[in-house]
């Protein structure tokens, strides 16, 4: 019997997004299961290759401050693959969730055009074990997508929008959309699909572009832009966890919500802001627009402000003092 309280299930848990959501539902007393492989045994050892891990013992050192903070809050953790569909099915019948957060996938564009058979293997293959899991429990099933299936987008950017990505990321997180919805056509399955940009904040790996920037400012190194015009709509990530958590519980189901702060950022502004904040001697370098990444804008975010209540609370400056000051405390960078 489900209490009244809703159980969540977080696949992929473990990563930025997900330990921080978790964390987020846990505070308002939300019993909260993680699902995610945790690869520590491989980063103790070091046995990675430099297109999965390009730092690491800064990622061990990032996973292992996460799985600390899980344990403290006292929130499940089930040590599991999601490509295992055995596993999970049994993970999942054992929790019996009434909402199902699906976050396991390569979380980073660079890393799924460098090796795109392990992008299909952990974002696609997990997304359909875990849609055969769930589909006949009565459960709100919540896809974590991303801006990149847009490709190249103006501002004011629509969820009904045209959907051309131009690189492999953008392609498989499209995919898993159209898987979405055609297991709730077959099984009608209730979900609803995110698409966020750029989220940013404590606990953050030093691989994306925000984080990046800080690591390379506070050692006081040449900041690369590509194409220092090309703007992100840059999301601190509780304002992300916050639309991810209503567009759960919405009784608004089966829709798409571009879950942004709607408000883009040029790369050459968010250096030199970054810049300025830390007091860093850096230096920019444009070197123009990388290969395979879209020309990028502002999201349009009224769907989800009038459908789901969603309203983002920080500022590009309040989010990335936070991070900031996060990032001082945290001995590794």
């Amino acid at each position: 019997m489900k209490k009244n309280k809703k159980r969540i299930l977080i696949t992929g848990g473990m990563g930025f997004i997900g330990h921080n959501l978790a964390i987020s539902l846990k505070k308002d007393n939300y019993p909260v299961k993680i699902i995610d492989s945790l690869q520590i045994n491989n980063l103790i050892s070091l046995k990675t290759s430099p297109e999965e891990y390009p730092n690491p013992k800064i990622t061990k050192k990032f996973l292992m401050d996460r799985l600390k903070l899980i344990k403290q809050k006292k929130i499940i953790f089930d040590k599991i693959d999601a490509r295992d569909y055995h596993k999970l099915c049994k993970s999942v019948d054992k929790f019996n969730p009434d909402v199902v957060i699906h976050l396991a996938a390569v979380s980073h564009a660079d890393k799924s055009n460098k090796t795109p058979h392990t992008t299909f293997d952990h974002s696609l293959r997990t997304l359909e074990n875990a849609l055969d899991a769930t589909k006949n429990k009565n459960v709100h099933f919540i896809y974590f997508s991303s801006s990149m299936v847009y490709g190249n987008f103006t501002d004011g950017t629509k969820e009904d929008g045209h959907t051309k990505p131009v690189n492999i990321y953008g392609e498989a997180k499209l995919a898993g959309e159209r898987i979405t919805k055609l297991f709730s056509r077959r099984h009608g399955l209730n979900y609803n699909i995110v698409r966020p940009s750029g989220v940013y904040g404590p606990g953050d790996m030093p691989d994306r572009v925000v984080s990046r920037f800080f690591a390379e400012a506070m050692q006081d190194k040449t900041i690369t832009l590509h194409n220092g015009d090309n703007k992100v709509d840059l999301t601190y990530v509780q304002d992300a966890a916050d639309g991810i958590i209503k567009a759960s519980f919405s009784e608004v189901s089966n829709t798409s919500f571009n879950i942004t702060t709607g408000n883009a950022t040029s790369l050459r502004t968010l250096a030199e802001t970054i810049i300025e904040m830390t007091g860093s001697k850096s230096d920019l370098k444009d070197i123009g627009m990388q290969e395979l990444y879209p020309q990028r804008g502002t999201l349009d975010i009224s769907r989800a402000k009038d459908l789901l209540d969603y309203r983002p609370q920080f500022t590009l400056e309040e989010g990335l003092t936070s991070y900031y000051n996060w990032l001082k405390n945290f001995n590794g960078i």
